[in-house]
């Protein structure tokens, strides 16, 4: 199977020292997305507790919790196990099961982000509610998607095949 390179990306000749830095700052950036994310939610929640009209349920914990495992998921698995040319799961190989890993990871950030945007949509923009009471369902929906870019941060810093180029790759 012939492999297609659908993006090159030569990145800038860093001194050793700067890479070992820059993955460090990634790392702290995307654990500072990851604790803002949680953080801004348990926000929402502290704020549905002081109004009447909304309550909180496990409906508005649970895309959270999605994008969480999915990051866990997604963030475990090495990109050197990527790159082999089997991709049957049938066929017992290493590569397919670390593929459908990440295929199952990619679903729970993508199905977190879009659940909570269909809460928000749902439970929120549709009756109409006022302002500081859609603020609760804004904070999911920030939650996700801070979760969702501290997922892609980590697997870019902690990933990258050689320290100047990174190569998206169809097979």
């Amino acid at each position: 199977m012939a492999r297609v390179f659908v993006w090159n990306c030569n990145l800038p000749r860093l001194p050793s020292a700067w890479r070992d830095q820059l993955r460090d700052l990634g790392t702290y950036i995307s654990g500072a997305l990851f604790t803002l994310g949680w953080w801004v939610f348990i926000d929402g929640l502290v704020m549905s507790r002081s109004t009447t009209e909304v309550n909180f349920g496990f409906e508005d914990w649970l895309p959270g919790l999605l994008c969480t495992l999915g990051m866990i998921i997604t963030n475990s698995i090495d990109l050197s196990l990527l790159r082999d040319d089997g991709f049957g799961y049938a066929s017992g190989g290493l590569a397919g099961k670390a593929k459908l890993t990440l295929f199952i990871g990619i679903a729970l950030l993508a199905g977190g982000v879009a659940g909570s945007v269909a809460i928000l949509a749902i439970k929120y923009i549709v009756p109409q509610v006022d302002a500081h009471v859609l603020y609760i369902g804004v904070t999911n929906v920030v939650q996700t998607l801070c979760l969702l870019m501290a997922s892609v941060v980590l697997w870019f810093v902690h990933n990258s095949e050689h320290d100047n180029n990174y190569n998206f790759v169809l097979n």
